[in-house]
């Protein structure tokens, strides 16, 4: 979870400061000269006023999520005081209406380059659920149902497409964000599901109020939390070299490429990992003994055994 935390805060760091993010980590890095030469310190404090008030407000209560405060606090604060920072912005309204038109207009020999299409989309979108679910799980210290995730994925991927979505899968950020603000049953996801509705049908112009920097500054916070430190960047001297190669490579590859291909790479590597050292582990229990020091065959225990029963037999 390391490598996804670090994600999260780079891709944060842009519109912390008052700027769109670039769309990958490594031109994050190689254009982040460009916000730091013109600073938005209106977006910057705001910001760091996101972060005070989800770091210091559970000291007062912990019955309300302080990053929905902080969201709240903040967003009001900029509205009142017309504060010249990124907003979310307009927010389409309105309940899409049935494509299925484009279902009878198929070329056959498109079909197989649809089905092939569609089966690549079904098992990335499978894979990353199932990574995000078992984040999940080791955030919570609960077992998720696998089958239970991917057939609920794949009915509402079928009715996003019916209305001309795009398919969706588990969105790991969004995950952490809900399970460190409390949300740990089916309510959590059932409210979540009901709020963006609520917004499709008309809300969606007081969420378009909220500063860019708010939502980047609650990201960083939660960000911050799963970078796992004292389990694993703690003890990366302290265990064996070879996995010690393989997490830094999952994890530069998290952050420079993406979570499926590292998962991958990891799966790989650990194969590769496992063969040697089990390789190494037959070699030091095996024993050969040279052909030219044996004066005669040497029978193993069960010949011998079966040539005396048979002996025993004729006597």
């Amino acid at each position: 979870m390391t490598g996804i935390g670090i994600i999260i805060i780079l891709f944060q760091i842009y519109p912390f400061m008052g700027y769109k993010s670039a769309k990958s980590t490594i031109k994050i890095l190689a254009q982040i000269y460009e916000p730091l030469s013109s600073l938005n310190w209106m977006a910057i404090g705001l910001g760091a006023m996101t972060i005070a008030i989800i770091y210091l407000f559970p000291k007062v209560t912990k019955v309300v999520p302080s990053a929905l405060v902080a969201l709240l606090a903040a967003t009001m604060t900029a509205y009142y005081l017309k504060l010249d920072i990124p907003l979310i912005g307009e927010i389409p309204s309105g309940l899409p209406s049935l494509q299925i038109e484009g279902l009878f207009s198929i070329v056959p020999s498109m079909t197989w380059m649809i089905i092939e299409f569609a089966a690549t989309i079904a098992a990335l979108g499978a894979i990353d659920s199932l990574l995000t679910s078992v984040i999940a799980d080791n955030i919570t210290k609960t077992k998720h149902n696998s089958h239970r995730e991917l057939i609920g994925q794949g009915i509402g991927n079928i009715a996003s497409g019916l209305i001309g979505g795009l398919p969706g899968a588990g969105a790991t950020m969004r995950t952490i964000v809900n399970v460190n603000a409390g949300g740990k049953t089916r309510l959590s996801g059932l409210t979540h599901s009901l709020l963006l509705f609520t917004i499709l049908l008309g809300l969606g112009k007081y969420a378009a109020c909220i500063p860019m920097c708010v939502l980047a500054g609650i990201l960083i916070t939660f960000g911050i939390g799963i970078v796992d430190y004292h389990k694993g960047l703690r003890y990366l001297f302290h265990v064996p070299r070879a996995d010690a190669v393989i997490l830094i490579i999952v994890m530069a590859i998290t952050v420079f490429e993406n979570l499926i291909h590292a998962v991958g790479v990891g799966v790989v590597l650990a194969c590769v990992l496992f063969m040697k050292k089990e390789s190494n582990l037959a070699k030091r229990e095996t024993t050969v003994t040279p052909l030219g020091n044996l004066k005669e065959e040497e029978l193993w225990e069960e010949e011998k055994a079966c040539t005396m029963n048979t002996r025993t037999r004729y006597i």
